[in-house]
């Protein structure tokens, strides 16, 4: 052993008690400041479980992972789930293994699945209505653009008083993944997709959108036909304002048409420049350009300019001129412009003959009649042709083959011509066949 173990042996054993931990806290004293020093400089590397995790959602998976005494952190920014890297995975699949984390819609759509007892018909929709939503939403999900995706329906009640049934409408909310975009093609199969899945309802009835409230794949027709309108309106007024002072407000006319672009498009253009060193090409700058054309964008533009007087050659170029300033076309784009002047009115020769005509003599006033004394109608009128009608109903197919047995003559679209005027008379009055329902239930 060498001399100086030997020699602090002895010093440890000889010194008091005191000494001792004083000693021994100057040993591990720096051996404890360089662990910290050492975890508070390489901290462990902390990842997001799940993004996007409802309160719900996100309390069941933080109660699942106190279970399997896997440590975790909420991040101070959004209150995201974060576990630490090497056991990102681990936590994932162990988590799956327990069926989570569950959306809303999956819950919602456990609860729809479970036997309901005593349920009403009105219920029974409603959960045939979200079930029908959550399918479709996991439908349009599997898409690989769409991270998620919300269903709503509106299902109108079908009433046997209505001879249309009314239309069913939908509107999907999509939330895409980052970068990604959905084509026109793409939109157009997810309100396909929607469309087919439900009674009474057509492809454009379904409206696709995404989180921000734009519709994707084309606006509404309603909304760009209103954008196109007040589009058209502006410039007419703009033509009218250069042209009104120079010519006057009632001797011009002006019509704009406007094409507008129906889709969002964005294009990207990626190109490399070459520089020759040496008998050799080498790329010396690359430059990525994005062109991003925005729907509604003005396409192409018509203008008509008609002038209401015999206009000569300088002012109808004139007019061309200004108008073109005004409305800033352009040629490249494939605007155009058309200016018109109308011929001059031929003049009618004075007519000397009105003195000598004869003044016309109004027409005798036709002799006031008495109104007569229009009462409302009884409705016991009504309620009788309402029961004729559920009589009628009931036993057609008995009475067409009573009335041929008999042979007394009467035509067949003698009776549809009078039961289609029954008909009628229910169409008529709903509310009065629907009492009259209810009081022959009783009786």
């Amino acid at each position: 052993m060498p001399g100086w173990l030997s020699s602090l042996r002895d010093l440890i054993a000889e010194a008091s008690p005191l000494r001792r931990a004083t000693l021994a806290l100057l040993v591990l004293l720096p051996l404890a400041a360089l662990g910290a020093a050492y975890l508070w400089s390489n901290p462990p590397i902390y990842r997001v479980l799940y993004p996007h995790l409802s309160d719900r959602a996100g309390g069941e998976v933080i109660a699942a992972l106190d279970q399997l005494n896997i440590p975790y952190r909420l991040a101070a920014a959004d209150g995201a789930i974060e576990v630490p890297a090497d056991k990102l995975h681990v936590a994932r699949y162990r988590l799956a293994a327990r069926g989570l984390p569950r959306s809303d819609a999956d819950v919602q759509d456990e609860a729809d699945r479970a036997p309901h007892f005593g349920a009403s018909s009105l219920e029974e929709r409603q959960r045939y209505q979200h079930a029908l939503e959550a399918d479709l939403a996991r439908s349009i999900q599997s898409l690989e653009a769409v991270e998620l995706a919300r269903v709503h329906l509106a299902l109108p009640k079908v009433s046997p008083f209505l001879r249309d049934a009314p239309p069913a409408t939908a509107a999907v909310l999509v939330r895409l993944r980052p970068g990604a975009r959905l084509s026109t093609e793409q939109v157009t199969t997810i309100q396909t997709l929607v469309a087919a899945s439900v009674p009474r309802m057509k492809r454009p009835d379904v409206q696709v959108m995404d989180p921000r409230g734009i519709v994707l794949g084309g606006a509404a027709p309603e909304v760009v036909q209103t954008r196109r309108m007040a589009l058209e309106q502006d410039l007419a007024r703009r033509a009218l304002a250069v042209l009104t002072p120079w010519l006057g407000k009632d001797r011009v006319s002006v019509q704009v048409t406007a094409t507008l672009e129906d889709s969002d498009v964005e294009q990207t253009v990626e190109r490399v420049r070459n520089v020759v060193v040496g008998g050799q090409a080498h790329p010396l700058e690359k430059t990525v350009r994005t062109t991003h054309t925005p729907e509604g964008r003005i396409e192409r533009l018509n203008a008509v300019v008609i002038l209401g007087f015999d206009a000569n050659a300088d002012q109808l170029a004139r007019a061309d001129e200004v108008v073109r300033e005004a409305l800033a076309l352009q040629p490249a784009r494939g605007d155009t412009l058309n200016v018109y002047a109308l011929p001059a009115a031929p003049q009618r020769p004075a007519d000397t003959s009105a003195a000598d005509r004869p003044a016309r003599v109004a027409p005798p006033a036709a002799p006031v009649r008495p109104q007569p004394d229009v009462r409302p109608p009884s409705p016991m009128p009504v309620l009788a042709w309402v029961a004729a009608a559920l009589l009628l109903a009931l036993g057609i197919g008995g009475w067409r083959r009573f009335r041929r047995g008999r042979g007394d003559g009467m035509r067949i679209d003698d009776f549809d011509a009078e039961l289609d005027a029954i008909r009628n008379q229910v169409l008529a009055n709903p509310r009065v066949a629907a009492d009259v329902i209810k009081l022959w239930m009783r009786a």
